[in-house]
């Protein structure tokens, strides 16, 4: 047994990066994770990962103490190693609050314990007044059992969620109610029942109301329109020779007019396609650009169409995402008032009210989080998903 405190010659930092240097494998459960102590270990766990390490983190969310920026950046860097995994404490009664700080070692037979009062901050592993004991253990030895246990049991279903994109975007919210509110902390997150109600669970008993013929049948049908719609803005995009008078047609195919019916569903772009029709040259250079640029990622294409249609009067992201979405089902995901409502009243995300304000990053995190969803509910793909979110709006 060893007594560790944080001091000139040694802290918690040096310690937990040598650890992670002799192991193989690393629990860690802290009531907070701050990205000024991330940083301080971040290159370490890559190095980890790299040689073959797997890790499990989980962190608190009582008081809004733990950073989003610092769930962000372990979820990303566990998508590359999907044995590492990392989870977010559940915070149901104010009457218990998760507050250990435990660091577990195991190589082969090789165990350690870390366990004090250092949390994964700047000031938890190096300047805080921070004491941890720390026991060399075997893997057969009862304290190591008895240590592993609890920590399996904090990971558990029923006091954890996996840290998974939805979940922190949810945080995220409470996050940052608590920073305009830090002197009222609050230890807990207080939920309204829609956002109670956005579980996956029963997001699917929802989905599964609609898995039926009717369902089935109204997603064959987008099908079509959608597969439809490419080949209009197809034939936009190929005609080098088009007018304005070839344009309309094609554009109320998609968009609707009273004498047809609307291959895409909305409302605005409805309204507003008559300002659209002299812009047909740009509409057109809009297409190509995302037809012939498809398989890039979702921010350059978002940044770079979204700077396209300014120059189209009566044109802005909504039709962006419809071109998107058409071209791309699998990776773009279509963005209006619908999907970004259920998500943010249903689901209590912190993402923007409005499409407008947008940038690439954020709708490329906002095309994983509909990714996410649609594989938890079993989503054949984006157009499936805008379908589920209609549903869930029309209802609200």
């Amino acid at each position: 047994m060893k007594f560790l405190a944080n001091n000139k010659s040694d802290n918690h930092l040096t310690v937990l990066t040598d650890n992670l240097k002799l192991y193989d494998e690393a629990f860690f459960a802290v009531a907070f994770l701050k990205i000024s102590g991330l940083n301080k270990l971040i290159q370490t766990i890559k190095e980890f990962l790299k040689s073959g390490g797997q890790i499990t983190i989980i962190a608190g969310q009582n008081f809004a103490l733990t950073e989003p920026e610092a769930l962000h950046t372990l979820r990303k860097l566990f998508l590359t190693y999907p044995t590492s995994k990392l989870y977010l404490a559940k915070a149901n009664s104010a009457n218990s609050v998760f507050h250990p700080k435990l660091y577990l070692f195991k190589s082969k037979n090789d165990c350690c314990i870390i366990s004090g009062s250092a949390n994964i901050t700047e000031g938890g592993l190096t300047n805080n007044k921070e004491t941890s004991l720390i026991a060399d253990c075997n893997d057969t030895d009862a304290i190591w059992n008895e240590a592993k246990k609890y920590f399996d049991t904090l990971v558990s279903a029923d006091t954890s969620d996996e840290a998974t994109l939805l979940v922190i975007k949810q945080y995220e919210t409470f996050y940052e109610q608590q920073k305009q509110h830090n002197k009222k902390a609050k230890p807990i997150p207080t939920k309204t029942k829609s956002q109670l109600a956005f579980d996956y669970n029963n997001l699917l008993k929802h989905f599964q109301k609609f898995d039926n013929a009717t369902r089935q049948e109204n997603f064959k049908d987008k099908l079509y329109n959608y597969r439809e719609a490419k080949k209009v803005l197809d034939e936009i995009a190929d005609n080098s020779r088009l007018t304005q008078k070839q344009f309309e047609p094609l554009l109320d195919t998609l968009v609707g007019s009273k004498e047809e019916y609307n291959l895409w569903h909305s409302g605005s772009l409805f309204r507003l396609r008559r300002s659209v029709y002299p812009y047909y040259k740009e509409f057109r250079d809009l297409v190509k650009y995302i037809r012939e640029n498809k398989s890039l990622s979702a921010t350059v294409v978002f940044e770079n169409a979204k700077e396209k249609v300014k120059m189209i009067e009566g044109a802005a992201v909504n039709y962006i995402t419809e071109i998107m979405m058409t071209y791309n089902p699998k990776d773009f995901a279509n963005m209006n008032k619908n999907p970004i409502t259920v998500l943010r009243q249903e689901g209590g995300v912190n993402i923007k009210a409005s499409s407008s304000s947008f940038t690439g990053v954020d709708y490329e995190e906002y095309c994983d989080l509909v990714k996410e969803i649609s594989s938890k509910l079993g989503l054949q793909n984006m157009l499936e998903a805008d379908s589920f979110f209609n549903d869930i709006y029309w209802k609200i």
